[in-house]
């Protein structure tokens, strides 16, 4: 062990003498190497010896070894440091707005369709999902996700689903035979590569629920909606992997859930997914959220549906990304000066 220069010193007072310690505040520290070259770290407190008639006659040392707790120390900055860069990446898979290709935007000009979203984690780094990808001129893919649990291996299989998402819709693959319409549902079958607009989002449920659930866990699954948004016919056909349903909010107050789908992605193997169409008519607005919105609790209970729903009816005719600052603003005072409980995600889509 790493012993300071005089360490080993004696004090020695007169026969007889009271002695005392006046402790000095500060507490330096030390750092050498041991005998195997491993760094070491000591604190030093030091207090003045004094006898009866308050004369300093020697100086009293406590050395305390402190080298775990400044190894944990900088383990801890470490890990900080690589969650900050895991966090900058999580969140440059999220899209800044609807996406753009070749240049041109593709929102409203092209679509017909405003849309937006945001997603807070409760940790650095957290498991919930949302995506917009453009797959012709005309059709708009969409996807909103919550992965079970919360952290790096939550932040993990989202990364996974992201990018399955992303390469089953836009790449073209041997996906299933035939989308499948509401009432019937998919069957896993390989025929020719589908592409882009041809892909049928209950199809596409049922490969990654195959992947899923042979490549993780058994207690790792996610909820997933996916929805494929056809400007000419200004339709929306999904497939609800278990997750909240989305809501249509239509100008008569209206409130349609989009419900149709199966169960959690990743828990079971083989299952069925259906599929449904519905429109998305002028003004209308399209309303997907994970439960970090909803399920927030105080003393007054939990912030419900209900009231995500009447601040986006009072708030309609604003910007959509304002809409989502209103709406995140609302969930954080709701929760105040606790922790927040879960990842924070919102889409919004209008049409127009």
């Amino acid at each position: 062990m790493f012993q300071p220069q005089n360490a080993g010193a004696a004090l020695i007072a007169p026969q007889g003498a009271n002695l005392t310690a006046q402790e000095h505040a500060d507490a330096p520290e030390a750092a050498d190497q041991d005998a195997a070259g491993e760094r070491q770290y000591i604190q030093v407190v030091k207090a003045p010896l004094v006898d009866a008639r308050g004369d300093v006659i020697g100086v009293e040392c406590v050395y305390w070894d402190i080298t775990v707790g400044k190894q944990a120390e900088a383990e801890l900055a470490r890990t900080a440091a690589e969650f900050r860069v895991a966090r900058r990446i999580q969140q440059r898979l999220f899209p800044t707005g609807v996406p753009e290709l070749g240049g041109m935007e593709i929102g409203a000009a092209r679509f017909g369709i405003d849309a937006g979203g945001a997603s807070y984690p409760a940790e650095a780094i957290g498991g919930d999902y949302y995506d917009f990808m453009p797959l012709s001129e005309n059709s708009l893919a969409f996807a909103i996700g919550d992965v079970a649990g919360k952290g790096i291996s939550a932040a993990l299989l989202m990364a996974t689903i992201h990018s399955a998402v992303r390469a089953y819709s836009l790449e073209g693959i041997p996906l299933l035979r035939e989308p499948v319409s509401a009432g019937a549902s998919s069957s896993i079958g390989f025929g020719s590569p589908l592409t882009g607009p041809e892909v049928s989002p209950a199809n596409l449920l049922g490969l990654l629920n195959h992947q899923l659930y042979q490549s993780t866990p058994a207690e790792k699954y996610a909820t997933l909606f996916l929805g494929i948004y056809d400007s000419r016919l200004s339709q929306i056909t999904y497939s609800n992997g278990g997750h909240l349903p989305p809501i249509i909010l239509g100008k008569d107050r209206s409130v349609r859930r989009l419900d149709c789908g199966g169960t959690v992605v990743g828990l079971f193997d083989q299952k069925n997914y259906e599929e449904a169409t519905v429109q998305l008519r002028r003004g209308e607005i399209f309303l997907a959220y994970s439960d970090g919105i909803t399920e927030p609790e105080n003393e007054f209970g939990e912030f419900g549906e209900e009231r995500l729903i009447e601040l986006v009816r009072d708030n309609r005719e604003l910007p959509l990304a304002k809409i989502t600052e209103i709406v995140t603003a609302a969930v954080d005072d709701w929760i105040g000066a606790h922790e927040q409980p879960d990842d924070v995600t919102l889409v919004l889509a209008r049409a127009r």
